[in-house]
């Protein structure tokens, strides 16, 4: 079954497109890396194949992936260069739909998180009619909250994160996000 393609997102710098497995080498790549995951999974990097991480990534993508739920690469405009991964998606056994982003560490610092995330958010409220758009991290990732709260997310407790135990909650409304960005 071919990735659900064809929901292209452009902000000031980037173009979000959905995934394909083009990009499979790229996230696999940045996935290798333990700084970027050392807040994700057990924190080593992917150890898998190659292979492997394309048969585990395909599944997982396809079991999520729908007309509001994506999963889009960032580049900057004109270019092929990866810059990263942001998302929506369903966080299991729950209602919420969570906007997430992973990226190389050439990537960070640079606000491609955060204008990445604000266009995931506006896609779920606009195209996806969401009411609320959640995210979680994890309680030690002091930039991956700064990018949330700077996209309007407000921490609200904690929840229990696909049987892993409680980490940081956030939620943002469809209402709270128009009244500040007057979409």
């Amino acid at each position: 079954m071919p990735l659900n393609t064809g929901h292209t997102l452009t902000t000031a710098r980037m173009t979000l497109t959905d995934i394909t497995e083009a990009d499979f080498a790229a996230a696999y790549e940045t996935d290798r890396d333990p700084l970027v995951l050392r807040y994700i999974g057990d924190g080593t990097g992917e150890t898998r194949s190659f292979e492997d991480f394309c048969t585990h990534f395909r599944v997982r993508i396809e079991s999520w992936m729908s007309p509001i739920c994506r999963m889009w690469v960032m580049r900057l405009l004109g270019s092929d260069d990866f810059l990263g991964l942001v998302f929506l998606k369903p966080v299991k056994d729950t209602p919420y739909v969570e906007v997430g982003y992973r990226m190389p560490q050439s990537s960070w610092g640079q606000g491609y998180a955060t204008e990445a995330a604000r266009a995931a958010i506006s896609y779920g409220f606009d195209a996806g009619n969401l009411d609320e758009i959640t995210a979680v991290t994890h309680p030690d990732n002091a930039a991956s909250q700064h990018v949330l709260a700077k996209c309007g997310l407000k921490r609200d407790g904690t929840l229990n994160y696909n049987g892993r135990g409680e980490i940081p909650f956030f939620r943002l409304s469809k209402q709270d996000f128009v009244s500040t960005h007057g979409n």
